[in-house]
């Protein structure tokens, strides 16, 4: 997949949309929107439709959903703080039956009923020999083949080290893992500047090395960062099959939010993706992020 600027702008009457029509994942996501939403919805409806898009995603201001419930979008989840500290409604509406089926929402919902049933332990210590540090364009090459080895397909193009370079000189900061001089494990956080918020993702880590809390320590160093730049409101989205994923956020003390059903391929097809949601504080007397 080649480096391609996925995000465009839409306007409509007295309104205008900030959107990523994304033909890999077939939907067609309104990351913000300003002005009024009237207009927009249809605008935006016929934009998916042409771009052939199965799914269409609005992170919706509060306030809005009557507008989108008119016309038929449904509430998969929220995220807290993601505009500016104010939360945003994942408003959703489908456009292929297909595409709304989903034979594992009930199991799914298992996972997090067992992860609420158990305490938060925190971060625990990992191996000593592993070192942790913010990776570069240098890095990129690493970065992508560590992709490719973890992931059949991915839902953005990280499998490209050009699109790594790309993300990392706009708004998104990578932590590596390394075992000597073998990177093993990597995560970013996709900042959002104008809208105050991060989300935390492209998690990836070698067969060999899991279970050893290296996601969680990624986490904790993105945090760090995240936190001294005043970007303080997170999210992530998490494979719903994913125990070990989705148990990784409980315990870093993010909270569920809801389900986005058949969101993005990930793997084998399409996945259900969890959404967990975190705003960070600073610790008084301690340089310490929690």
């Amino acid at each position: 997949m080649g480096v391609t600027e996925l995000i465009k702008e839409l306007r409509a009457e007295k309104g205008a949309a900030e959107i990523d029509a994304d033909r890999f994942n077939e939907r067609l996501r309104v990351i913000r929107y300003d002005g009024q939403i009237t207009a927009l919805i249809p605008a935006v409806l016929a934009e998916a439709k042409q771009e052939g898009a199965q799914k269409v995603i609005f992170f919706a201001k509060r306030g809005d959903e009557p507008e989108f419930v008119k016309h038929l979008f449904i509430v998969e989840g929220v995220i807290d703080g993601y505009y500016n500290g104010h939360e945003a409604v994942m408003m959703v509406r489908y456009l292929s039956e297909e595409r709304r089926r989903s034979d594992s929402y009930v199991s799914e919902d298992s996972t997090v009923d067992r992860l609420y049933e158990t305490p938060q332990r925190g971060l625990t210590q990992t191996e000593s020999a592993l070192m942790f540090r913010k990776a570069d364009e240098d890095d990129a090459d690493r970065l992508s083949h560590l992709y490719k080895h973890v992931f059949l397909t991915y839902p953005t193009p990280v499998f490209n080290p050009l699109y790594i370079k790309k993300t990392m000189r706009e708004n998104t900061i990578y932590y590596a893992a390394f075992d000597q001089d073998r990177l093993i494990g990597a995560a970013s956080a996709d900042i959002n500047p104008v809208l105050g918020h991060a989300e935390m993702t492209d998690c990836a880590v070698l067969s060999d090395y899991r279970g050893n809390s290296v996601t969680a320590h990624l986490f904790k160093a993105l945090e760090q960062e995240l936190a001294g730049r005043g970007i303080i409101h997170l999210f992530s989205l998490a494979r719903a099959a994913s125990y070990g994923m989705n148990a990784v956020l409980y315990h870093a003390g993010y909270g569920y939010r809801g389900r986005l059903v058949n969101n993005c391929r990930i793997s084998e097809g399409l996945e259900n993706m969890n959404i967990w949601c975190k705003t960070l504080r600073l610790a008084i007397h301690k340089e310490e992020f929690v």
